[in-house]
């Protein structure tokens, strides 16, 4: 830790800064004592004033050493029956409680209704009892305004796993799903030994992550393995009974099969289809799914499925709360804040 201060001038706020490697704002934070820090951002403010000389390096140790703010944190999640919203669940409860940028309390709500005026009345209704929420929502008109009302209220709202278009969202947590669609593109025609139809099975094509991973799946095969078709994506509307049926029929109607990728929710439907599929199809297709849930994880072990990209649950449930405390702290954030994460590769030897 270092910085360029003449011995003639008494160190400034900038110099603390510069020397702790973060920003003005940062260091006013420290100062006053009333904004979330996380306490190694904190402790490298105090020893970047303290070797400075800073005149307030005493003052900036004190309110450091303070007990962060109470926050209450609100996680509207998807159906508590899907293993992914249940894992994601007790990693957010778990990540408000270790933050240290935050004494923090998860409130973590399941819902069965999925349709956005649902979705928006259940974004009002848990705003009215916490500091700042995170959501998994499609993106749809009464999403946005239940988001602008909340705004106004000065209850922020994140979106998680797949981004929202409101202007007043406060923020992203999730994958580059363009770089997810292309990876799951070039694992399918890599994996694939001869060219033939690829299926594509989607939730709901109002999830922005959904969306964009579907267009960039097939936007691959267009450019580099355009011998390949790619069918009409499959919609589940997030059932499983719903999957289940539609890759039985699937596999029934499409003999030249080579390959399916499963983009969206329904993937335990999709896996029992593939495993109960009477002709012997399905033995032969590859198969690209999304999120290292016990259901894939399961698929992988057993060889009906080839590859999945998954979200990094723990990283995410902690850039999510750290975040959460960021757009709680005070400081002034224009525009939404994006936190994009790497995914993860699994495959049937590296798990």
């Amino acid at each position: 830790m270092s910085a360029d201060v003449s011995a003639n001038r008494r160190p400034t706020i900038a110099d603390v800064a510069a020397a702790a490697q973060v920003s003005i704002a940062t260091v006013n934070r420290v100062l006053s004592g009333k904004q979330a820090v996380r306490k190694a951002t904190a402790q490298q403010v105090v020893e970047a004033a303290e070797t400075l000389g800073f005149y307030a390096a005493r003052a900036i140790r004190v309110r450091a050493q303070a007990e962060p703010p109470r926050r209450t944190f609100g996680f509207l999640m998807q159906q508590r029956g899907r293993s992914l919203y249940r894992m994601l669940g007790d990693d957010l409860k778990a990540a408000t409680l270790a933050s240290s940028a935050v004494r923090g309390e998860a409130v973590v709500e399941h819902r069965d209704d999925l349709s956005p005026e649902a979705t928006a009345e259940r974004l009002l209704k848990l705003g009215r009892d916490v500091d700042a929420i995170a959501v998994v929502s499609v993106d749809h008109p009464r999403i946005t305004q239940a988001i602008e009302r909340l705004r106004a209220n000065g209850v922020p709202v994140v979106a998680v796993i797949s981004d929202l278009t409101a202007p007043a969202r406060a923020g992203y947590i999730g994958l580059d799903n363009w770089k997810v669609g292309a990876t799951a593109g070039w694992a399918m025609a890599t994996l694939c030994k001869r060219p033939g139809k690829i299926a594509v099975f989607v939730g709901n094509h109002r999830y922005l992550c959904q969306d964009m991973c579907e267009i960039r799946f097939r936007s691959y095969f267009r450019e580099r393995a355009p011998e390949f078709q790619v069918l009409d994506a499959i919609t589940t509307f997030e059932d499983s009974k719903y999957a289940y049926q539609s890759t039985l029929d699937l596999l029934h109607r499409t003999p030249d099969l080579v390959g399916v990728f499963i983009a969206g929710g329904g993937k335990s439907g999709v896996l029992s289809g593939l495993r109960e599929d009477a002709s012997g199809l399905a033995k032969s297709l590859n198969v690209v799914g999304l999120d290292l849930t016990p259901e894939a994880r399961s698929g992988l072990l057993d060889g009906v499925v080839d590859v999945i990209l998954s979200h990094p649950i723990k990283l995410l449930a902690e850039t999510t709360v750290d975040l959460l405390a960021s757009v709680t702290s005070g400081e002034t954030h224009n525009e939404p804040i994006a936190r994009l994460l790497p995914f993860e590769i699994y495959t049937p030897e590296n798990l």
